[in-house]
This record gives C-alpha cells, structure tokens and sequence, in this order.
C-alpha cells in the first residue's frame, strides 16, 4: 500500500508537469488566426480610407447602401439588443433598394420609389418596424430615426479608428 501511494503521488507529479507544459505551449500560440480578408479589410483601414467614408457617411446614398445591406444581410453584427437583430433576406435582393428607398421616405427623406416597394415594406416589415418605422414603441430600431442606429455606431467606430493613427 505504501508503495502503491509513491507511485500515485510520483504519478499525479508527473501529470501535472505534463499539464502546464501543454498550457504554456498553447498560451504562446494565438487563440484564433486572421483570414487574409480581413487582415487587407483592416490594412485598409487607414486615415484617407475612413476620412473618406465619415465624409459620405450622412448622405442618403450612404443611408440608402446600409439599409439595403441590412435587408440583404442581416443585423447580426450590429451589436443590437436580441430581440432588435433582424434576419437577411425578408426582401428579395432585387427589391431590396426599393425598399430601403421607401424607408428613407418615413424620415422625411425624398427618395423615389416604386409603387410596389410601399406593400412590400407594409407586408415584411411593418410587422416590427410599424406603418410610420418608428419601431411599435421603441421595441425594434426607429427608421426614421437620424442617422440611423448603425449608421451612428460606424461613425463612432471610424472616429475611433481615426483618433488612434
């Protein structure tokens, strides 16, 4: 029995070793590796680059691109309250600036849009956003908010970018 406790004791040494090796080993590796895309996305990140943006970033062609982005894609990665995250593709990618055309129009843009984009709006998106996008009582992002919430979260996100080059 005494024996049988050395070689526990010997044995239980031995995997701890082991385990801070491991440790140590994979503490000095990184924990995730960039894809190439990204790392030339954020290689272009620099002063010209965002000054460029922030320049167009409150003009309606500007407005126009993200709502259509949004309704393409999703807002997912916007950082928005759960219950705020929007699913991609409830407009086909056709209609898609047609619509965000219409919305620009409940905040008191002047934008043209066809006939059709009004329905579709009132049918796929009303359900949360409201007739009038004001968001059923603050409960979904205000449309005819200005600017938008994201485009307001990418301008601090460029402002920053800026201030640290």
């Amino acid at each position: 029995m005494k024996h049988s406790l050395s070689y526990l004791a010997i044995l239980i040494v031995l995997l701890y070793a082991l385990a801070n090796s491991y440790m140590k080993e994979r503490s000095n590796t990184p924990h995730h590796t960039v894809s190439e895309s990204y790392a030339k996305h954020t290689a272009m990140h620099t002063v010209p680059h965002i000054d460029e943006e922030l320049s167009r970033i409150e003009t309606p062609e500007y407005t126009r691109a993200y709502i259509t982005d949004i309704i393409n894609h999703g807002s997912e990665n916007l950082h928005f309250k759960k219950e705020e995250i929007m699913e991609k593709g409830f407009v086909s990618k056709k209609d898609a600036p047609k619509v965000a055309c219409y919305v620009m129009t409940l905040a008191g843009n002047r934008c043209d849009y066809p006939k059709e984009a009004s329905l579709l709006y009132t049918s796929n998106c009303a359900g949360c956003h409201g007739n009038d996008g004001k968001g059923l009582g603050g409960t979904y992002p205000d449309l005819t908010r200005r600017p938008l919430l994201g485009i307001e979260m990418r301008k601090g996100v460029l402002e920053n970018l800026r201030s640290r080059q």
